[in-house]
């Protein structure tokens, strides 16, 4: 869950722990690539007319109503659209798939998308959460849980008490495990 620019494409991503984490298998992962790229067209992105057309044939979102859905893909595409462009990357459309895949437990699909878009922390070989990742984070928390901006950077000072300039991977989990407002919504 970070910036598209902080991420890896899809193509350094763990295929079997995407796959876990999406409920798809490696091959039928490919298969969906293809029909991103035929539903994106010649622009290699997603609108959001299109991502709801695509999206509705995946895993998550076959179990959910039509009403759910008509007012969860806005949100959806909101939520992963990180440079407000108005158009999602695959890599954008794979966080979403992920994070609306309800065979998995919402923290793991927290801590696999976090983990998974930590460039800086795979690099370092360390998973520290920086401050600029760990504000992406909590951004995008905040607007798949429908909270108002702005809260990123006291939620840091609380995770970040002793001012080091880093978290690690668990700490940051655990803090977003113990708070209220993301267990209260969406969950599954």
């Amino acid at each position: 869950m970070g910036a598209r620019s902080s991420r890896d494409t899809h193509e350094n991503w763990d295929m079997n722990e995407l796959s876990q984490a999406t409920g798809v298998s490696p091959q039928q992962i490919q298969k969906i690539y293809q029909s991103f790229q035929q539903a994106a067209g010649r622009d290699g992105v997603l609108d959001q007319s299109e991502f709801a057309g695509l999206y509705s044939h995946f895993p998550g979102a076959q179990q959910q109503g039509p009403e759910y859905m008509q007012q969860q893909i806005p949100r959806l595409f909101r939520t992963f659209d990180r440079d407000r462009s108005g158009a999602l990357s695959f890599d954008e459309f794979l966080n979403a798939i992920v994070m609306m895949n309800r065979n998995m437990p919402r923290q793991d699909r927290i801590n696999f998308l976090v983990q998974q878009n930590n460039k800086h922390g795979r690099q370092q070989g360390d998973g520290r959460i920086t401050p600029e990742y760990g504000h992406q984070v909590f951004r995008r928390l905040n607007d798949y849980y429908g909270l108002p901006p702005g809260t990123e950077h006291q939620c840091w000072k609380e995770l970040d008490r002793n001012n080091r300039g880093y978290v690690t991977q668990n700490e940051f989990s655990q803090y977003i495990s113990r708070q209220p407002v993301y267990n209260q919504r969406y969950q599954s």
